[in-house]
């Protein structure tokens, strides 16, 4: 009688009434405004009385959000939810000039090959390796088309007594007409922002800008997280959940690491610290090797070895952006013993449902990848807004769960 006394009482010490969300968003960021309503969506379409969604604005220089009221087993539960923004970084790197942007591209992607990169992603997982090829093979078909109809519309213009260098003509003019239609197709076909994701990622690895950039915004975060659990005794703050989604799987990884290295009772405070991790795309940096690659395997190993902190890695084997159930320390060197693997569990996805309020979601493996924010459709599935804005801390709502019995880990 008296264990169960005091397991009841450990589960209510546990209980959160209030949590500091502090999430890191993708290489295609969507203005806040989307994520308010899709994580409200998810709310409401659990039944009940939905959840109260205040605009907070602007929170810190580097981050914004709204503020979620909504109950847990009767109680109420607050929760600011803060985007830490680095969408001008990205930004700067989609908006450059096309022929700079396809003589970067795909030059990373040869020294992606040459380097092995290509091969170990293979090895770890398949998805990822074949969607690897997929901005060159829409954009090699977009050209080839345009290259052929071209000079086929210029020899039939010889034929009618056209100069003989209108099939030349035809040529130039059908490449830069298939261009144009691969940019006026990207909401379709993703080929240009998934070839400026792999460059941007494999630049990284390498050492080579944008990492500079990159870096800097990293720095800004770190100190916003120290802030962020600073004031959490003041706040009366009971949880800070990081979250890392996609591309940002990966910074939040370093930001983490980089404020626990300041600060190494973080974790040690009122506020539980958790740390969550959804479809990272983190093993392109890391098989790629290279400057970037030591630099994740630093900072994963770090967050690892840290005892306060409690992670979890969600993915599916259905998401080819991410490293499906592949636990983030095979991706590091030599992890040290006190270092412990993540849980690493499975999104479980059921029938892809498009959003209609989203084009992007015509190309169902990007819907998917942002289906990690929504309500599960089916039962089991991981739900997002129950992390995010439920009673429990991530530790306490997963210290039942087991490793998906799928998953490749570096100790099963």
């Amino acid at each position: 009688m008296k264990d169960e006394t005091a397991s009841h009482d450990r589960r209510q010490q546990r209980r959160v009434k209030r949590r500091r969300v502090i999430y890191v968003h993708g290489f295609d960021p969507a203005p806040s405004e989307r994520y308010r309503r899709l994580i409200a969506r998810a709310g409401a379409d659990r039944g009940g009385e939905p959840p109260a969604m205040t605009p907070v604005g602007s929170i810190s220089p580097v981050s914004q959000g709204w503020r979620i009221t909504a109950r847990s087993e009767g109680e109420a539960v607050e929760t600011v939810f803060e985007i830490l923004r680095y969408e001008d970084v990205v930004r700067h790197w989609q908006r450059r000039p096309w022929p700079e942007r396809f003589w970067t591209g795909f030059g990373s992607l040869a020294r992606f090959v040459a380097s092995g990169g290509w091969w170990r992603t293979f090895h770890l997982a398949k998805g990822p390796a074949g969607l690897f090829f997929h901005p060159v093979f829409m954009l090699a078909t977009f050209l080839f088309t345009g290259l052929t109809a071209g000079r086929l519309l210029g020899e039939l213009a010889e034929s009618f007594g056209a100069p003989d260098w209108s099939s030349q003509l035809g040529r130039l003019v059908g490449l830069g007409v298939g261009i144009w239609v691969s940019l006026r197709l990207e909401r379709v076909f993703f080929a240009h922002l998934m070839l400026a994701l792999f460059d941007f990622m494999i630049r990284v690895a390498e050492g080579k800008p944008p990492l500079g950039r990159l870096a800097a915004r990293i720095d800004a975060f770190a100190d916003r997280i120290v802030e962020c659990v600073a004031e959490a005794n003041l706040n009366k703050v009971d949880e800070i959940l990081i979250v890392g989604h996609s591309l940002g799987g990966l910074v939040a990884t370093h930001a983490l690491a980089q404020a626990i290295e300041r600060d190494v009772d973080l974790g040690g405070g009122r506020a539980k610290l958790s740390f969550l991790t959804l479809g990272s795309v983190a093993g392109f940096v890391a098989c790629r090797q290279g400057v970037g690659a030591e630099d994740y395997s630093r900072s994963a190993l770090r967050i690892a070895s840290t005892e306060d902190v409690a992670w979890v890695d969600v993915s599916s084997p259905r998401d080819w952006f991410s490293f499906g159930l592949v636990d983030p320390l095979l991706l590091t060197d030599a992890p040290p013993r006190e270092a412990r693997s993540p849980l690493v569990i499975s999104a479980k996805f059921g029938k892809f449902q498009p959003d209609p309020e989203d084009k992007r979601t015509r190309f169902r493996a990007m819907g998917l990848h942002m289906k990690y924010l929504a309500a599960p459709d089916r039962a089991g599935g991981f739900d997002f807004f129950a992390v995010a804005a439920g009673g429990q801390t991530l530790a306490n709502r997963f210290e039942t769960r087991r490793n998906s019995p799928k998953a490749r880990m570096l100790i099963s």
